[in-house]
Order: structure tokens, then C-alpha cells, then sequence
């Protein structure tokens, strides 16, 4: 996969998230969660560029190893990461629902998929 490539689908992942969240955000019971919701996706795409570059790089590596590894622990991280949120921003913000996770967990579902999509890509390059 191309980073052109990359970034097309990427932008258009994004565009069709930010879409969504925009969607969800005008139900009520979500509309206190919209700045959480889009600062999210905004991770979400920072995390998945960071994620394709790092894995882009261990696919052409020479250690047939370093992809996997490199898959693990970017994985391993963005789970942490996502943990760490989630519990941060109810303990921080206090928010009188815990309808902040719906979109929280929508937008991770759809990068996850995103993000196996594209490594499984990566993962066929021949280095």
C-alpha cells in the first residue's frame, strides 16, 4: 500500500466517521459528549497515520519479525491508550452518563477495522 493510497482511504475513513459522529451528536443524550467525540476521531487519525508509517517501515525491513512486532505493539498501545481515555474522561470530567463511550467505542471500531484493513496490505509487500 502506497502512502498515497493510505491517505486517500484514510481521508475518507475520516470524512465518513466525522460524518457519523456529527449524526450521532444530534441526539440528546450525546450532544454533552461532541468536543470528546470529535477530539477522538482526531487521535483516532493522528494514531492510525503514526500506526501505517511505523508498520509501513518494519514491512520493508529486512527482520521478517519486526512487522509483527511492530503490529503487536501498536496495538497493544492503542488498547492502553483507549483504556486510559475512556477512564480518564469519566474521572476528569465527570460526565452525569456514560453515553460518552458510545461514540467513543464507534469511532474505535471503525479505525480498528480500518487499521486491519491496512496492515494486512502492508503485510504482503515483499521487502
Amino acid at each position: 500500500m502506497s502512502y498515497r493510497n493510505f491517505f486517500t482511504q484514510l481521508g475518507g475513513v475520516s470524512l465518513g466517521t466525522f460524518l457519523l459522529v456529527f449524526l450521532i451528536n444530534q441526539i440528546p443524550q450525546f450532544q454533552p459528549f461532541q468536543v470528546f467525540s470529535y477530539l477522538s476521531c482526531i487521535g483516532f487519525i493522528l494514531f492510525s497515520s503514526l500506526m501505517f508509517f511505523l508498520t509501513h517501515r518494519a514491512a520493508l525491513s529486512a527482520d521478517k519479525n519486526l512487522f509483527l512486532q511492530q503490529v503487536m505493539a501498536t496495538t497493544f498501545i492503542k488498547m492502553l491508550f483507549c483504556i486510559i481515555i475512556v477512564i480518564g474522561y469519566f474521572k476528569l470530567a465527570m460526565p452525569p452518563t456514560k453515553m460518552y463511550a458510545v461514540p467513543f467505542l464507534i469511532i474505535y471500531l471503525i479505525f480498528t477495522i480500518f487499521e486491519t484493513y491496512f496492515m494486512m496490505k502492508l503485510s504482503k509487500i515483499k521487502s
